[in-house]
């Protein structure tokens, strides 16, 4: 039978053990909730500490969650992705100190850095600390002394694990990139090696099943290109109306059979006004970042709230593929691991091929930049203020977007 453990102190000072059972933890539970007994007499009746009552009681801990034992119930590694779907209570603690990476957990690691790296996503060493680092400071135990990992775990990982091997990364310039007919042959020859590993096949015959993403950035002040004046004359200034450092970024994903899931709109708030929220678009979700850059916490969110619930809304069958680009928000661990859960495949395009492998870089994004820009300076010229140009222009943008998908048809 197994058995949980009341830490008290000895005449030393030492944390001790008393032994009670998960027998006599249901019956108290049972008795008290018959009101048969109060919680003190409970205690002292089947020797159960009050706070292990009192949190299966309210439910902080499940009734059915083993105590202290040979393996805790977190790996620190999974503790962001559980605490988020909601599988763990946020305020559940294990007791103890328990190590930052389990058996399990190192485990996980290694699949997650061998995994993408076969999707096209190879991890480079600040990457794998970095990721380790932020582990730690989610779990508050601070096991590190500079609060991430050093060189002495980081070999130790690759001592553990022979099968991850350091090797360069093989560079591709633009002078390179001229060479693409035999690069993007290679690139399509280890994609269909690995859904043929996986059994996954069939998703390349399924249009419904196979997207692409692509994500642009938009200038809220764009440069002002080229303008007139008297030969040789060189201080000539352009005043531009609102902040030039303000920008925002746009993800779309669509499908092969021409199917849009609904857009993500970054925007450079940390809590954006309400004439942005009143002004977006309805089917748009509105994501937040320090300079309305894309990251990896927003990418997720984007991809487990907004994503997924559009592809479970069109009855999509999956797993699904989703081919983007090698930007590092698109390679973190819960990412990497939530994909997994929910049966998306994310994977790589070969670097340098936008203009082939990317079609909404050419015939959205290009053009929509352009008309973009149009829609910008024409609210400049119109302006008396120097209010931010978010507010004021959403709708024009949306206007393009529009007119941008009809001639992309």
């Amino acid at each position: 039978m197994p058995s949980n453990w009341i830490l008290g102190k000895s005449e030393k000072g030492r944390m001790t053990g008393e032994q009670y059972n998960e027998e006599d933890l249901r019956k108290a539970l049972d008795e008290i909730r018959k009101k048969q007994i109060k919680i003190r007499e409970a205690c002292q009746k089947y020797g159960v500490p009050k706070t292990t009552i009192l949190d299966r009681l309210s439910g902080r801990v499940p009734e059915n969650l083993r105590q202290p034992g040979p393996a805790p119930l977190l790996t620190v590694e999974g503790t962001i992705l559980d605490r988020l779907s909601g599988r763990v209570p946020e305020n559940l603690r294990q007791p103890g100190p328990a190590p930052l990476l389990t058996v399990e957990g190192k485990i996980r690691i290694k699949d997650w850095v061998i995994n993408i790296a076969k999707c096209g996503f190879p991890i480079q060493k600040e990457t794998l600390i970095d990721t380790v680092a932020k582990i730690n400071k989610d779990s508050k135990q601070n096991i590190f002394k500079k609060q991430k990992p050093g060189k002495t775990w980081y070999y130790n990982l690759l001592k553990r694990n022979p099968e991850i091997s350091l090797r360069e990364a093989e560079s591709i310039n633009k002078a390179r990139a001229v060479k693409t007919e035999e690069s993007i042959k290679k690139w399509f020859s280890e994609l269909n090696t690995y859904l043929e590993e996986n059994n996954l096949l069939d998703i390349l015959n399924d249009p419904d099943r196979v997207f692409n993403g692509d994500e642009a950035g938009f200038s809220l002040c764009p440069k002002s290109g080229k303008v007139l004046g008297p030969k040789g004359y060189k201080n000539l200034y352009s005043i531009k109306v609102g902040n030039e450092k303000e920008n925002i970024t746009v993800l779309i994903i669509f499908n092969a059979r021409g199917n849009i899931g609904d857009p993500l709109v970054v925007f450079p708030y940390i809590r954006p006004p309400r004439a942005v929220i009143e002004n977006m678009p309805s089917n748009c979700i509105l994501g937040k970042s320090e300079k309305g850059w894309m990251t990896g916490e927003v990418f997720f969110e984007y991809i487990a709230n907004g994503f997924d619930t559009w592809l479970t809304e069109q009855n999509i069958k999956r797993p699904i593929i989703l081919f983007v680009d090698g930007h590092k928000s698109h390679l973190t661990l819960p990412l990497s691991t939530w994909c997994h859960e929910n049966h998306i495949i994310l994977y790589a395009l070969p670097p340098n091929t936008t203009h082939i492998l990317q079609p909404a870089d050419v015939s959205v994004f290009m053009p929509l930049k352009e008309e973009w820009k149009k829609t910008v300076r024409e609210w400049q010229d119109s302006q008396n203020d120097s209010f931010s140009a978010v507010t004021k222009i959403e709708r024009g943008m949306e206007e393009d977007c529009a007119r941008m998908a009809r001639q992309s048809k």
